[in-house]
């Protein structure tokens, strides 16, 4: 089957990506990413300091795919505070998000390592700030995988514009992206231009080809994406790689092995499951491009 370019991330946003790919290292190890289930990100923060709820609910507005909302009610915080620590609630579409404050950086150096696996960073043009404090974002909520995550991208967009964010760390891709390059995403409000900010990518050189290996289908319960690409052809390899995710997002479901996809009607890329090459034991679909 043949699936052609139409995620509609803009162009602008993901021309480093398009560019002759960078050779990376190889990661060492699955990111330590959490229930698939769990919608949850960072936001790193420039000061120890929690953005207002109201501030949160205005921002919300630029960034909410018709049908989300999100509400903050005053008089539902302060069972939340108490000295060791600070929530906001805000009620989202039915559901809960809770917003957790933590006054010092995310440890380890964790953020700063998962900055290379963020499309917003490829090619080094990006590199996150110090941050001296922390925001922790779950959100349950009812809906499908892309549904809750579309909801959990506009509140954190939101979260990013009422505190001057100077990173965003999305748990289950372990890539953290350039705020700005998450807002404008974020803006396109088309739940398959939003995959790019829930997904991370690991590239790889190995002889004299490009292994781009995706992490975070987990939170659609999908197995990731092992693309093989070829130097001449690393200029598009990342945007055939966003339109074969969105195609298995969209359907729900894997691609049977032995089927073909392509980025014309001709073009005929067998799709093959093999283990992960940092986890053995996953599978992952890989195909190669020619």
């Amino acid at each position: 089957m043949t699936w052609p370019t139409r995620l509609g991330v803009p162009a602008a946003l993901i021309a480093i990506a398009v560019t002759l790919l960078a050779p990376r290292p190889s990661r060492a190890a699955v990111p330590g990413v959490m229930d698939a289930k769990m919608n949850l990100a960072f936001v790193l923060l420039p000061e120890a300091k929690l953005p207002k709820g109201e501030a949160i609910v205005r921002a919300f507005a630029t960034y909410a795919v018709k049908g989300q909302s999100l509400r903050y009610r005053p008089e539902k915080q302060a069972k939340w505070k108490n000295k060791d620590e600070e929530v906001l609630v805000l009620e989202a579409d039915g559901g809960q998000a809770l917003v957790a404050f933590t006054p010092k950086p995310i440890p380890n150096g964790e953020a700063e390592e998962a900055v290379r696996y963020s499309i917003s960073a490829l090619g080094g043009k990006w590199k996150l700030p110090p941050h001296k404090a922390h925001l922790v974002v779950t959100l349950h909520s009812r809906g499908d995988a892309m549904t809750r995550l579309s909801l959990l991208t506009s509140i954190v967009a939101a979260i990013s514009d009422a505190s001057s964010a100077v990173g965003i760390y999305w748990g289950n891709a372990g890539a953290t992206h350039d705020p700005k390059f998450f807002c404008d995403i974020a803006k396109a409000r088309t739940a398959l231009s939003r995959l790019v900010l829930w997904i991370g990518v690991s590239i790889a050189r190995e002889g004299g080809r490009y292994n781009l290996l995706s992490y975070g289908m987990n939170q659609f319960e999908l197995p990731d994406l092992l693309l093989v690409a070829p130097p001449a052809k690393s200029d598009g390899a990342i945007p055939f790689m966003l339109d074969l995710l969105g195609m298995v997002v969209e359907s729900g479901k894997p691609l049977p092995e032995g089927d073909t996809v392509g980025r014309t009607a001709k073009e005929k890329l067998a799709v093959h499951y093999v283990p992960s090459p940092v986890d053995r034991k996953a599978k992952v679909w890989r195909v190669e491009m020619k």
